[in-house]
C-alpha cells in the first residue's frame, strides 16, 4: 500500500496548506484543480434613454475557489474513520488566510482559507472521496517575488507581470527618509529601521510595534515594466520584496 500510495501522489500531485502537505494525511488527488478566473469588482448603472450602461470598474478582484478532488484508501475497514477525520481535523483546525501551494503550479502560491463543510463518501469502508475547497485571494503570487532585493537610489526594478505589485520595503537609517517609485513617494521618520507593507498599508518596526504615525505620503506600487527608484535622506541600507503576482 505505501508504495502504491507514493506512486499515486507523485503522479497525481499534492497540495500544501499552512505548511502541511495533503500526502501526509493519506490524501490522493484524483482530479486536478481548474484554472480559476477571478471576477473584477465593478458596478453597472442604467441611464434612461442612453445605450449601454455607466460602468465603474475597480482595480480589485473577488476571491476565487480552488477545489481538489481527493480520495483516501485503507487496507482495513476500521482504519477509514481515523484517516478521514485525520485530514478533516487538520484543515478545520486552521483559521484565516494561509499559504496554499500545489504541484500543479509549482512556481506560484496563493493565500487561502478553508471553511469546511461537505461530506466524504464512504465506499464500503475501503476508501472515501471528497472535494476539498479553499477560498483564495485572487492573486497568484510568484515565488520569485518573495526574494528581497537591494534598494538603491537610481536603481531600476522590472515587474514582469501586467499588474501593480504591492511590495514590502525594509529601510534602515535615521531621520527623515523618502522612497519614490514611479513618482509615488512615501516618507518615514527613522530611529533605526522600519518595515513598510504596501499591500496592508501598514508600517511597523517589530511585528507588534505599529509605526503608521511615522510615515506619510503614498504607499508605492511596482507598475508593469521598469520602475525607477529614488531615495533621499540618511539611508544606510534598504531592501524591497516585490511580491509579483498575476490574476
Amino acid at each position: 500500500m505505501p508504495k502504491l500510495f507514493d506512486m499515486s501522489t507523485d503522479r497525481n500531485g499534492r497540495f500544501t496548506y499552512a505548511g502541511e502537505t495533503s500526502a501526509d494525511f493519506g490524501m490522493i488527488i484524483t482530479g486536478a484543480p481548474t484554472f480559476e478566473r477571478p471576477a473584477r469588482k465593478s458596478q453597472a448603472f442604467e441611464v434612461p434613454g442612453r445605450n449601454g450602461v455607466i460602468l465603474q470598474q475597480q482595480d480589485a478582484w473577488a476571491d476565487v475557489s480552488r477545489v481538489y478532488n481527493i480520495a483516501v484508501a485503507v487496507d482495513h475497514a476500521a482504519e477509514l474513520p481515523a484517516k478521514v477525520y485525520g485530514f478533516t481535523s487538520w484543515l478545520n483546525s486552521i483559521k484565516g488566510y494561509q499559504r496554499l501551494e500545489d504541484s500543479f503550479e509549482p512556481e506560484v502560491f496563493r493565500l487561502a482559507y478553508y471553511n469546511g463543510g461537505g461530506d466524504v463518501s464512504n465506499n464500503l469502508m475501503q476508501y472515501g472521496e471528497a472535494a476539498v475547497s479553499f477560498t483564495c485571494r485572487p492573486e497568484r503570487f510568484y515565488k520569485s517575488g518573495e526574494i528581497p532585493k537591494p534598494l538603491t537610489n537610481g536603481a531600476s526594478i522590472y515587474n514582469p507581470t501586467r499588474f501593480n505589485a504591492k511590495p514590502l520595503l525594509h529601510i534602515e537609517g535615521s531621520g527623515t527618509v523618502a522612497i519614490t517609485l514611479n513618482g509615488e513617494t512615501i516618507t518615514a521618520e527613522l530611529t533605526d529601521y522600519i518595515n513598510i507593507d504596501c499591500d496592508r498599508l501598514d508600517a511597523y518596526r517589530l511585528a507588534a510595534e505599529n509605526m503608521n504615525n511615522k510615515v506619510a505620503g503614498t504607499f508605492p506600487k511596482l507598475a508593469p515594466g521598469v520602475n525607477t527608484v529614488a531615495i533621499s535622506g540618511n539611508v544606510t541600507a534598504a531592501t524591497i520584496t516585490p511580491r509579483f503576482y498575476a490574476i
